[in-house]
């Protein structure tokens, strides 16, 4: 009991409640069935070998996420904000994740199964240590802290060797994502990106005020703020934006692009927990060591 109610109190603190009693006790031997329809949540189960029964969206968690990848036994249960009900009550799940801003959904899914909401993305942001928190209460819940503990270990080693990688890099960065050739969305602050770029010891660019995800609407000249700043962007530009930058003045007066400080990344999903922020920091260490070779 003493465990329990320490469990219980880890859990609170991270907006996930425990599995009644009995069902953990089973968790630790196959673990309850569940169906998430957040892709960061998704993305942690499959990093802890806790693969979910179904799963919103999986072709777009396989354009955007990538890895862990998928297995192909999980069923695609439709939409991330509307699912389909009936699919998910026939794969009889125990647990249902969800993500704090789908609580609308809420009440219609706990007729199916208990269902839970960690608050991974909030007005406080801190979306890194709000994941690491709940990675861990998820591995209590599920049956498998120590590789949860695994996990959260494994981001810290990988972001301490990027670091070192990153330590003669002292200039900041703007993480972008192109709209159109004159508008883009980026990240900032109670971003997980951003936070990322804390634990590698370097600046972001973006100083003014983001949205609840951490993510800001800017355009082209807002870039000219911070000249010093290198600038990634992520995913491969169509071809129709690629030759709008181009006929863009705007954009080719920009120091960073004269000078060549520009540089892609590969696609990711901004709203991710741990096996997002491992992914992104090791393409990012890639992409400005890249940029900065003679």
């Amino acid at each position: 009991m003493k465990r329990r109610d320490v469990l219980n109190g880890l859990a609170a603190l991270t907006g996930l409640a425990l599995l009644p009693t009995a069902r953990a006790r089973a968790a630790t031997v196959t673990g309850p069935r569940t169906v998430v329809l957040d892709w960061g949540l998704a993305e942690t189960l499959l990093a802890l070998g806790a693969t979910p029964v179904g799963m919103a969206e999986i072709e777009g968690y396989q354009a955007s996420v990538v890895a862990p990848a998928v297995p192909g036994n999980v069923t695609d249960v439709g939409l991330r904000l509307t699912p389909s009900l009936e699919l998910i009550q026939q794969l009889r799940p125990d647990l249902i994740l969800i993500n704090a801003s789908q609580h609308e959904q809420r009440a219609v899914l706990e007729r199916i199964a208990q269902v839970q909401a960690p608050a991974i993305y909030t007005e406080t942001g801190d979306p890194y240590r709000r994941s690491v928190a709940i990675t861990r209460a998820l591995g209590q819940s599920l049956g498998c802290s120590e590789r949860a503990e695994a996990l959260i270990e494994q981001t810290r080693d990988c972001l301490a060797t990027c670091a070192r990688q990153l330590q003669g890099h002292r200039s900041p960065v703007y993480l972008l994502q192109f709209f159109d050739p004159l508008h883009m969305g980026v990240y900032g602050a109670r971003s997980l990106f951003g936070d990322v770029l804390t634990q590698l010891g370097l600046d972001n660019a973006w100083q003014k005020p983001t949205d609840y995800w951490g993510i800001a609407v800017a355009g082209l000249e807002d870039l000219a703020a911070r000249p010093d700043a290198n600038v990634l962007y992520f995913g491969n530009l169509p071809p129709a934006l690629a030759s709008g930058l181009t006929a863009n003045r705007v954009w080719q007066a920009l120091p960073q692009v004269r000078s060549g400080r520009v540089g892609a990344l590969p696609p990711f999903w901004g709203f991710g927990m741990l096996p997002s922020a491992m992914r992104f920091a090791e393409s990012l260490s890639t992409a400005l060591q890249r940029m900065t070779r003679p």
